[in-house]
């Protein structure tokens, strides 16, 4: 009786259930959801509230609370389309994380302005005295500008350096004229440090700027600055083409679109 009584308890012990790891124990499922979701945004891009249901398993209700609260802090951006990743959360990853959101963004308004205006469109952002391109999206015409995704260019000399410093720290821009003349690019090119200073002030003013051959005889560009909540420039968008048949004036319907399209970027980034 008794070596049955035993043999029961060791069987009893064999079915308690096993101490969950501390991996397991000490894991938060909310912590879990956020990041499942943040992995679906960083791979699509852009994603409705249903679509993120499906693709992560998590409940309709937990997924909206979570991307309320990301959206609140400035993490998550809300389209008519859906969710998106902001750049406010890639800067926490580095600055590749942080112009690869920014790039995501800002592709649907450049597709939109190349479509509208067929002349290519740039995304470009300030790397020391030179500015770097994000995205090109081509004009479809056959004779087109087209600089190559990552392809580098004299900030003073084109009109998205401009328009970015124009809206930088004053150190910044200082930093690049450091009271020397700057280079010459092409005849049109501004090297007077003073002259360039004046410059940066009318674009500024008016919230755009031109680049009429200062870094090819020939292309035109203009541009306008994508602004941060504190009003700094964190990037460009400029329209280019050949001086022979894109050359628009301040008031040309072109430039109204351009600045449209930055002033929404600029709200989307800067909404907390």
């Amino acid at each position: 009786m008794l070596a049955n009584v035993k043999t029961k308890s060791r069987a009893a012990k064999k079915q308690l259930p096993k101490k969950p790891s501390h991996a397991g124990r000490y894991s938060v499922p909310v912590v879990r959801s956020t990041f499942r979701i943040l992995e679906e945004l960083s791979q699509a891009g852009l994603l409705g509230l249903n679509e993120l249901t499906r693709s992560t398993g998590i409940s309709k209700s937990t997924v909206f609370r979570i991307l309320n609260t990301l959206q609140e802090m400035g993490y998550v951006l809300r389209d008519d389309g859906g969710y998106r990743i902001s750049p406010t959360l890639g800067r926490l990853a580095g600055e590749e994380a942080s112009s690869e959101a920014l790039r995501r963004l800002a592709l649907p308004a450049m597709l939109g302005l190349r479509d509208q205006y067929g002349e290519t469109v740039n995304l470009g952002v300030l790397s020391f005295d030179k500015v770097t391109y994000l995205e090109v999206v081509p004009s479809e015409f056959a004779l087109r500008l087209e600089e190559r995704r990552g392809a580098s260019v004299p900030a003073h000399a084109s009109a998205l350096g401009k328009a970015i410093l124009s809206f930088s720290p004053r150190n910044a821009v200082h930093a690049l004229i450091n009271g020397r003349p700057l280079e010459i690019i092409t005849r049109n090119t501004i090297s007077n440090p003073d002259e360039f200073l004046a410059e940066l002030k009318r674009v500024r003013h008016a919230g755009f700027a031109f680049d009429r051959g200062e870094g090819s005889l020939l292309a035109i560009c203009i541009g306008a600055p994508i602004l941060d909540a504190q009003g700094n420039a964190v990037a460009a968008m400029s329209i280019s083409g050949p001086a022979s048949r894109f050359n628009p004036r301040k008031d040309s319907p072109v430039v109204t679109s351009l600045l449209k399209a930055t002033s929404e970027l600029s709200a989307k980034i800067a909404r907390p």
